[in-house]
């Protein structure tokens, strides 16, 4: 049946039993027979044969319609099982634990391994170039020289206050709020350079302690300053003494892009994160 559902799609698309033959590398008597056992099978007719070339039936139409998604879907399904023996991927600890979980099972299909872990995304980009790892999500870096590259999602960062201060029975606060008390950002990477930056820009003096990502929110719960997580990893944590609030028009921002060695592992990786 499969190999009849087949031929059949074949037939539908070049609209010619002839030119639907030739495509599969069969004789068009062949072809015909198992267009007609199928039809058999099925309990209705699937073509019109006419001298302007061959159209489905209205209900052959609809069955072509049905089953034409599921094909591609089996295609994709089996490509990722045999396209790649093993996909080196770099990450952060903060996509490891918080972002590819989500996409576990068409990453297992893929083949992908996390073989490499920066807690900056962008020191992955010369294990990139180096061929070190086949594939990595990087922020805010639409383009790397000899990749193929895509953009994935865009997301921003959500502000860490501690329950003591009166900011945190609100719905959302302004990022100019946040700069009354101690910024707490990592010490170096995007958000650290953004933060300075406003503050520079807007000739604002805050205190300013520097620590790593995982160790932001056990320096807010207690009561030394505000920091900045990314909402996926807000979204998905608890912390006593801490609330996460959404920072009203979202100045904190980053932009996640997909880099690969080869188009066909971009193109695999883009339908596994889908």
């Amino acid at each position: 049946m499969l190999h009849q559902l087949t031929v059949f799609l074949k037939i539908a698309e070049e609209r010619s039993f002839t030119r639907a033959a030739k495509a599969l590398f069969v004789s068009q008597p062949a072809l015909s027979k198992q267009m007609k056992k199928l039809e058999e099978e099925l309990g209705f007719p699937l073509f019109n044969r006419s001298v302007k070339g061959v159209e489905l039936t209205p209900k052959g139409k609809a069955f072509y319609e049905d089953i034409r998604p599921l094909f591609s879907q089996i295609n994709q399904t089996v490509d990722r099982y045999k396209t790649f023996d093993q996909i080196r991927f770099g990450s952060t600890p903060i996509l490891s634990t918080y972002f590819l979980p989500g996409f576990y099972k068409q990453l297992q299909y893929s083949n992908v391994y996390v073989t490499a872990i920066h807690e900056d995304s962008l020191d992955l980009v010369p294990l990139l170039k180096a061929h070190e790892i086949d594939a990595a999500v990087v922020q805010n870096t639409p383009v790397i020289e000899g990749m193929y590259s895509t953009f994935l999602f865009s997301e921003p960062f959500v502000a860490a206050v501690p329950v003591s201060l009166s900011l945190a029975v609100k719905k959302e606060v302004t990022l100019e709020e946040c700069f009354n008390y101690t910024q707490i950002i990592p010490p170096t990477g995007y958000l650290s350079e953004q933060v300075r930056r406003i503050l520079n820009d807007h000739f604002i003096e805050a205190d300013v302690l520097e620590t790593h990502y995982l160790g932001m929110g056990g320096l807010v719960s207690l009561g030394i300053g505000i920091a900045y997580l990314p909402k996926m990893m807000a979204d998905a944590i608890e912390q006593k003494g801490v609330t996460f609030l959404p920072i009203k028009g979202e100045p904190l921002q980053r932009e996640m892009y997909l880099h690969t060695s080869s188009p066909d592992l971009l193109k695999l990786l883009s339908q596994s994160f889908t």
